[in-house]
């Protein structure tokens, strides 16, 4: 193997770059430097680069680019997507707001607006329906919805039991200064009614509407009791009971 010393190559006529017919390789650990540019070929792609280094530079600017693999970056001024967004760790806003056109939105978790929240259109709510009585069914799962509606006519008095699920609890759900509003539907049943409710199995001081507990049911229609939940300390609530009759 023969080596050449030179400081400088070019062409023979002493006006352009040299020629490598059968390319140039590199040995392993060094490197290109200096302030020039490296020229496309005359197809316009980028020379045949090729291999798997890693390449440190200052901007891309380009038409497109496609990558097989995780793209990490930050400080991006645009992202528009054809398919799906991922992020891994969150996703924050820090001005201009979301504003989603089409689809909608769907959260598996909780959802926290610290300004409040302006709907517009239809609001809806999940109501849990049971073909069934309360009495027999005295377990309240919020994680099913805040209402909850019995269809089949009351027979007996009833103390349900609110809690978030038959594995966790209210309170483990709710922070100190929140409250949740749980609303039981009954068909109607003159000897049926809801005095007492627990939550999490614990008895609670019902504080009602219009100074007394219910004694009675409706005759026809559906009762509505609702129950309004505020969190006052650990395992603590204050609870406000309302009975209505309905024709």
């Amino acid at each position: 193997m023969s080596e050449i010393r030179v400081n400088k190559l070019i062409n023979e006529a002493g006006t352009g770059a040299v020629e490598m017919t059968q390319g140039a390789t590199l040995p392993s650990g060094k490197t290109i430097s200096g302030s020039g540019t490296i020229a496309v070929n005359s197809s316009g792609t980028a020379a045949g680069l090729t291999g798997t280094p890693d390449i440190a530079i200052r901007n891309i600017t380009g038409v497109a680019a496609t990558f097989t693999g995780v793209l990490t970056y930050e400080d991006v001024t645009n992202i528009d997507s054809v398919g799906v967004v991922t992020a891994r760790t969150g996703v924050k806003v820090l001005a201009g707001g979301v504003n989603v056109v089409g689809g909608g939105i769907t959260a598996t978790g909780i959802g926290t607006f610290y300004s409040g929240l302006n709907t517009e259109d239809i609001l809806a709510e999940e109501v849990n329906v049971t073909a069934g009585k309360l009495s027999d069914n005295l377990n309240i799962d919020v994680e099913n919805g805040m209402v909850h509606l019995f269809t089949t006519a009351e027979s007996t008095t009833a103390v349900p039991n609110i809690r978030y699920n038959g594995s966790t609890a209210l309170n483990a759900k709710m922070s100190i200064g929140q409250s949740v509003v749980v609303t039981l539907i009954t068909t109607a049943n003159a000897s049926a009614y809801s005095a007492q409710m627990t939550i999490d199995g614990a008895a609670q001081t019902e504080r009602w509407i219009g100074g007394s507990a219910p004694s009675d049911g409706g005759s026809a229609g559906v009762d509505i009791h609702s129950f309004t939940i505020i969190k006052t300390a650990d395992a603590t609530f204050t609870v406000i009971g309302n009975h209505s009759k309905t024709s």
